[in-house]
């Protein structure tokens, strides 16, 4: 069975005006680390967009519970609400 990155492309709320959205940009498996482009919108209109990693030091062996999906939410949204990002990599944003 394959595993697919979860993508989060509806916007999710960050307070009344403000929202974000994620797509999978890349995993690092030797550092267990997961990057995401992440959007973030002011209305309809795109605010930024950032590179987030995710350390997965957390998840175990298990990614396809809903309990992974929800915490990586959480870290994801955690980022997009300080407006930056937390790495230094670039990704394919460069």
């Amino acid at each position: 069975m394959t595993f697919t990155w979860p993508e989060f492309r509806e916007p999710t709320a960050i307070d009344a005006g403000a929202s974000w959205t994620a797509t999978f940009e890349s995993y690092d498996q030797r550092h267990d680390d997961v990057y995401y482009v992440v959007t973030r919108l002011e209305g309809a209109r795109e605010a930024a967009r950032f590179i987030v990693l995710v350390g997965l030091h957390w998840a175990g062996d298990d990614w396809r519970g809903p309990e992974f999906v929800q915490r990586l939410r959480q870290d994801i949204h955690d980022a997009a609400v300080a407006g930056r990002t937390n790495t230094s990599y670039l990704g394919k944003m460069s």
